[in-house]
């Protein structure tokens, strides 16, 4: 059992981000949210990015969400992503990709321009708000979308997110047979 809310030092923000697949379609989207340092919605958005892979459509909302971090002059970030495969390539300088080479960079430009700045790996089910928002992005209207509150969908994650709900992770049984 774990804590869905992370620990937060005074004025540090938290970027949460995920993308999401629509199998049927094809089609990739990205969604996060910003909170302040007691947990509390800033600002949340969800994109629709077209034919995508799932890595893509996870650093297209990372990138999104540190422009956001930006435009509301977060000093202190701590990003949490639920795909570990792209906190590692984020925590290593030497990776490259010519498919995301231009969206790793931009990420790695914004990052480097926030004073204090972390970036670990959370599970799914510590995600459900940022999954929900990316959710949104695959049939949302418009490319881009800002949201100043939680839609209203969101609501009651928004809720147990701030009541500091915990929940189970289920872990596989290994055994050994002689």
């Amino acid at each position: 059992m774990f804590s869905i809310l992370p620990v937060f030092t005074p004025n540090e923000r938290s970027l949460n981000t995920d993308g999401s697949l629509s199998g049927s379609a094809g089609t990739a989207a990205g969604g996060g949210l910003i909170r302040d340092e007691v947990g509390n919605w800033v600002i949340g958005f969800s994109r629709r990015i077209g034919r995508a892979d799932s890595f893509v459509a996870e650093i297209w909302a990372l990138r999104d969400g540190l422009q956001l971090c930006h435009q509301i002059n977060a000093r202190a970030v701590m990003i949490e992503l639920d795909a570990k495969s792209l906190v590692e390539v984020l925590n290593n300088s030497s990776y490259c990709n010519s498919v995301i080479s231009i969206l790793l960079y931009d990420c790695k430009l914004l990052i480097s321009h926030i004073p204090q700045v972390s970036v670990k790996h959370i599970y799914r089910e510590a995600n459900k708000c940022e999954d929900r928002l990316a959710n949104l992005g695959l049939f949302q209207p418009f490319e881009f979308i800002v949201h100043s509150n939680p839609p209203l969908e969101l609501i009651p994650l928004v809720e147990a997110d701030s009541m500091g709900s915990c929940c189970n992770r289920l872990c596989p049984v290994f055994s050994s047979f002689s």
